[in-house]
Protein backbone atom coordinates (compact mmCIF):
# COMPACT_ATOMS: atom_id res chain seq x y z
CA UNK A 1 0.00 0.00 0.00
CA UNK A 2 1.07 3.42 -0.66
CA UNK A 3 2.03 6.09 2.25
CA UNK A 4 -1.41 7.97 2.92
CA UNK A 5 -0.34 11.45 2.51
CA UNK A 6 -3.89 12.33 4.04
CA UNK A 7 -4.72 13.66 0.19
CA UNK A 8 -7.02 10.52 -0.48
CA UNK A 9 -9.94 12.24 0.98
CA UNK A 10 -9.86 15.67 -1.17
CA UNK A 11 -9.12 13.07 -4.18
CA UNK A 12 -12.43 11.57 -3.42
CA UNK A 13 -14.46 14.79 -2.15
CA UNK A 14 -12.89 16.86 -6.36
CA UNK A 15 -14.04 13.83 -7.66
CA UNK A 16 -17.78 13.05 -6.26
CA UNK A 17 -17.88 16.67 -6.55
CA UNK A 18 -18.00 16.05 -10.53
CA UNK A 19 -20.72 13.17 -10.47
CA UNK A 20 -21.51 9.48 -7.94
CA UNK A 21 -19.47 7.21 -8.56
CA UNK A 22 -18.44 4.00 -6.70
CA UNK A 23 -15.14 2.89 -5.20
CA UNK A 24 -14.37 1.14 -8.57
CA UNK A 25 -14.86 3.85 -10.91
CA UNK A 26 -12.85 5.92 -8.69
CA UNK A 27 -10.24 3.84 -8.71
CA UNK A 28 -10.07 3.57 -12.83
CA UNK A 29 -10.83 7.63 -13.26
CA UNK A 30 -7.47 7.86 -11.10
CA UNK A 31 -5.28 5.53 -13.58
CA UNK A 32 -6.92 6.72 -16.35
CA UNK A 33 -6.95 10.62 -16.14
CA UNK A 34 -4.61 10.97 -13.03
CA UNK A 35 -2.20 8.51 -12.99
CA UNK A 36 0.84 10.56 -14.56
CA UNK A 37 0.85 12.50 -11.26
CA UNK A 38 -1.67 10.86 -8.41
CA UNK A 39 -2.45 6.93 -7.80
CA UNK A 40 -4.51 5.72 -5.16
CA UNK A 41 -5.22 2.33 -4.09
CA UNK A 42 -8.28 0.27 -3.61
CA UNK A 43 -6.48 0.06 0.14
CA UNK A 44 -6.54 3.56 0.09
CA UNK A 45 -9.72 4.29 -1.44
CA UNK A 46 -12.56 2.23 -0.01
CA UNK A 47 -11.10 2.92 3.74
CA UNK A 48 -11.64 6.80 2.58
CA UNK A 49 -14.60 6.20 1.58
CA UNK A 50 -16.19 4.62 4.80
CA UNK A 51 -14.48 7.49 6.76
CA UNK A 52 -15.72 10.15 4.19
CA UNK A 53 -19.72 8.74 4.97
CA UNK A 54 -18.39 8.58 8.94
CA UNK A 55 -17.77 12.19 9.04
CA UNK A 56 -21.11 13.38 7.09
CA UNK A 57 -18.61 14.61 3.90
CA UNK A 58 -20.03 11.82 1.31
CA UNK A 59 -23.90 9.46 1.48
CA UNK A 60 -24.12 6.39 0.41
CA UNK A 61 -26.82 4.56 -2.13
CA UNK A 62 -26.94 1.06 -3.29
CA UNK A 63 -27.03 0.99 -7.63
CA UNK A 64 -28.69 -2.43 -8.52
CA UNK A 65 -28.51 -1.28 -12.51
CA UNK A 66 -24.65 -2.89 -12.36
CA UNK A 67 -24.39 -5.66 -15.32
CA UNK A 68 -22.72 -8.13 -12.93
CA UNK A 69 -25.91 -8.61 -10.80
CA UNK A 70 -24.45 -7.36 -7.83
CA UNK A 71 -25.76 -4.18 -6.19
CA UNK A 72 -22.71 -1.47 -5.65
CA UNK A 73 -22.21 1.25 -3.30
CA UNK A 74 -22.62 4.90 -4.96
CA UNK A 75 -20.81 7.71 -3.07
CA UNK A 76 -22.59 11.12 -3.57
CA UNK A 77 -20.61 14.26 -2.18
CA UNK A 78 -22.40 16.56 0.80
CA UNK A 79 -23.23 19.81 1.54
CA UNK A 80 -20.56 19.20 4.09
CA UNK A 81 -18.26 17.65 1.59
CA UNK A 82 -18.20 20.50 -0.95
CA UNK A 83 -17.05 22.85 1.99
CA UNK A 84 -14.43 20.41 2.39
CA UNK A 85 -13.59 20.29 -0.76
CA UNK A 86 -13.39 24.50 -0.98
CA UNK A 87 -11.19 24.99 2.06
CA UNK A 88 -8.88 22.57 0.77
CA UNK A 89 -8.80 24.52 -2.63
CA UNK A 90 -7.95 27.39 -1.10
CA UNK A 91 -4.85 26.06 1.18
CA UNK A 92 -1.60 26.68 -0.60
CA UNK A 93 -0.37 22.88 -2.04
CA UNK A 94 2.58 21.46 -0.11
CA UNK A 95 6.08 21.30 -2.22
CA UNK A 96 6.36 18.66 -4.85
CA UNK A 97 8.71 16.00 -4.53
CA UNK A 98 9.90 13.56 -7.16
CA UNK A 99 11.82 10.55 -7.02
CA UNK A 100 13.64 9.28 -10.16
CA UNK A 101 15.43 6.12 -9.59
CA UNK A 102 17.27 6.75 -12.91
CA UNK A 103 18.44 9.99 -11.38
CA UNK A 104 20.20 8.31 -8.47
CA UNK A 105 21.41 5.55 -10.72
CA UNK A 106 23.05 7.76 -12.98
CA UNK A 107 24.05 9.87 -10.57
CA UNK A 108 26.10 6.98 -9.31
CA UNK A 109 26.98 5.87 -13.01
CA UNK A 110 30.74 5.90 -12.72
CA UNK A 111 30.30 2.11 -10.76
CA UNK A 112 28.92 0.01 -13.97
CA UNK A 113 29.63 0.41 -17.57
CA UNK A 114 28.24 3.36 -19.62
CA UNK A 115 26.18 0.68 -22.15
CA UNK A 116 24.19 -0.49 -18.98
CA UNK A 117 23.03 3.84 -18.47
CA UNK A 118 22.41 4.23 -21.91
CA UNK A 119 20.23 1.49 -21.95
CA UNK A 120 18.32 2.71 -19.07
CA UNK A 121 18.50 6.23 -20.72
CA UNK A 122 16.87 4.41 -23.83
CA UNK A 123 14.02 2.59 -21.70
CA UNK A 124 12.96 6.35 -20.13
CA UNK A 125 13.44 7.84 -23.87
CA UNK A 126 10.43 5.60 -24.88
CA UNK A 127 8.76 5.87 -21.53
CA UNK A 128 8.21 9.19 -21.56
CA UNK A 129 7.56 9.04 -25.32
CA UNK A 130 4.61 7.14 -24.91
CA UNK A 131 3.55 8.90 -21.53
CA UNK A 132 3.56 12.21 -23.95
CA UNK A 133 1.31 10.76 -26.59
CA UNK A 134 -1.17 9.69 -24.23
CA UNK A 135 -1.39 13.07 -22.52
CA UNK A 136 -2.07 14.47 -25.84
CA UNK A 137 -4.39 11.83 -26.74
CA UNK A 138 -6.36 12.88 -23.46
CA UNK A 139 -6.42 16.66 -24.33
CA UNK A 140 -7.64 15.56 -27.64
CA UNK A 141 -10.27 13.18 -25.82
CA UNK A 142 -10.99 16.70 -23.61
CA UNK A 143 -11.47 18.64 -26.72
CA UNK A 144 -14.20 16.13 -28.43
CA UNK A 145 -15.90 16.65 -24.74
CA UNK A 146 -16.19 20.44 -25.17
CA UNK A 147 -17.81 19.69 -28.61
CA UNK A 148 -20.34 18.08 -26.22
CA UNK A 149 -20.42 20.84 -24.27
CA UNK A 150 -18.52 19.48 -21.11
CA UNK A 151 -15.51 21.48 -19.59
CA UNK A 152 -13.04 19.32 -19.03
CA UNK A 153 -10.79 22.37 -19.34
CA UNK A 154 -8.83 22.14 -15.78
CA UNK A 155 -8.47 18.49 -16.89
CA UNK A 156 -6.89 19.23 -19.89
CA UNK A 157 -4.49 21.57 -17.91
CA UNK A 158 -3.12 18.44 -16.02
CA UNK A 159 -2.80 16.56 -19.40
CA UNK A 160 -0.99 19.95 -20.48
CA UNK A 161 1.64 19.67 -17.65
CA UNK A 162 2.27 15.92 -18.36
CA UNK A 163 3.23 16.85 -22.31
CA UNK A 164 5.62 19.75 -20.82
CA UNK A 165 7.27 17.12 -17.88
CA UNK A 166 7.46 14.38 -19.97
CA UNK A 167 8.29 15.73 -23.03
CA UNK A 168 11.46 17.61 -20.95
CA UNK A 169 12.47 14.63 -18.81
CA UNK A 170 12.82 13.09 -22.55
CA UNK A 171 14.91 16.22 -23.42
CA UNK A 172 17.39 15.55 -20.61
CA UNK A 173 17.95 11.80 -21.21
CA UNK A 174 18.85 12.24 -25.12
CA UNK A 175 21.12 15.08 -23.59
CA UNK A 176 22.41 12.98 -20.80
CA UNK A 177 22.61 10.32 -23.09
CA UNK A 178 24.74 12.40 -25.61
CA UNK A 179 27.08 13.05 -22.51
CA UNK A 180 27.96 10.01 -21.84
CA UNK A 181 28.75 8.74 -25.41
CA UNK A 182 30.74 11.91 -25.24
CA UNK A 183 32.63 10.74 -22.17
CA UNK A 184 33.35 7.51 -23.73
CA UNK A 185 35.08 9.06 -27.09
CA UNK A 186 37.11 11.14 -24.84
CA UNK A 187 38.27 7.70 -23.14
Amino acid sequence: MKENTGKSKYVMLGMLARMPQTGYTIKKWIENEYSHFWQESYGQIYPTLKKMVAEGLAVTSNNTQTGNGRGQIVYNITDAGRKELSDWLREEPEIERIRYELLLKVSFGENTEPEVLLGHLDNFIRRNDKLVKEMNGYMELCGKFKEQDIDCSYSQLTALCGVYVYSAMRDWAVEAKKIIIGKEDDS
